[in-house]
């Protein structure tokens, strides 16, 4: 049987690249990041990180079961500290999972698999071999390995599942009435001489508008957090607008750019 590429493939997003779809090899590089742009994926279908032993682990098997070609999975790279995803990944192969979607015999902190069904999880095992390279970062060693398993493709996996994808809401902008909060409203500035975000806290509005409290910081998060500490917000998407604003308020005093608020920040900064 001829590989066919898979439509709309791979069905998760995450930090990968690919190569050739209709390659029979996949390779997980772990916690070794830099192992992805080291390899060239040419004649790999797939190749990424991976530093879950939960989520991580869950998008590597529905990106694998959605692509029959792929029937090699190579384990390399150093694996991140506690979580142990190539054991987890090894783990599943040889034993899968309880009753309680946990991985059978995983060592990593939270090794529950709760977005595969069983059917995924028991095509990953009959669909891969794993080749375990766990902790090699050596590209002529893996690059052997992936040419091994080029040589002894066993062909096209009989796949018959069908993946529930979860349904995306299209993202809009909410066209109702403004509505203030309750608890004031927010003044952000730049202060240059200084080096920090200038944050004044308003009650009341129009005329009646007065300045309740004055907050300094370097970084949206310290500010955001005595916002959130003070209990100067009430309104879900006024916390939201001022996380957005103090996030640009922060780049364009790191980048030495213009701020204004509710103003886009400029593409460059001022000659």
């Amino acid at each position: 049987m001829n590989p066919k590429s898979p439509e709309k493939w791979p069905v998760i997003e995450g930090r990968y690249k690919i190569g050739n779809p209709n390659s029979c090899v996949a390779v997980c590089t772990l916690f070794s990041l830099d192992l992805i742009d080291r390899i060239k994926p040419d004649n790999i279908a797939i190749i990424g990180k991976v530093v879950t032993e939960n989520i991580g682990v869950e998008r590597i098997i529905k990106n694998i079961v959605t692509n029959p070609n792929i029937r090699y999975l190579i384990i390399c790279g150093q694996e991140p500290e506690g979580h142990w995803v190539g054991q987890a990944l090894n783990c599943i192969i040889e034993s899968g999972i309880d009753s309680d979607n946990r991985i059978i015999g995983a060592m990593g902190a939270m090794p529950y698999l709760r977005n595969n069904t069983k059917e995924e999880i028991e095509q990953f095992r009959k669909q891969i071999k794993i080749i375990d390279l766990i902790g090699c970062e050596d590209v002529d060693k893996i690059q052997h390995a992936v040419n091994d398993c080029l040589s002894n493709n066993p062909g096209t996996f009989d796949s018959k599942i069908n993946i529930k994808q979860t349904k995306e809401i299209i993202a809009s902008h909410n066209e109702d009435e403004f509505k203030p909060d309750e608890s004031g409203w927010f003044v952000i500035s730049i202060d240059r001489q200084d080096k920090r975000i200038v944050v004044e806290h308003y009650k009341d509005y129009g005329d009646k508008a007065k300045l309740n409290s004055r907050i300094v910081g370097k970084t949206a998060e310290e500010i955001c957090s005595t916002i959130a500490r003070l209990n100067l917000v009430s309104r879900l998407d006024h916390a939201a607008y001022l996380g957005r604003e103090l996030q640009k308020a922060e780049i364009a005093l790191k980048q030495d750019i213009e701020y204004e608020q509710d103003k886009n920040l400029p593409h460059h900064p001022p000659s």
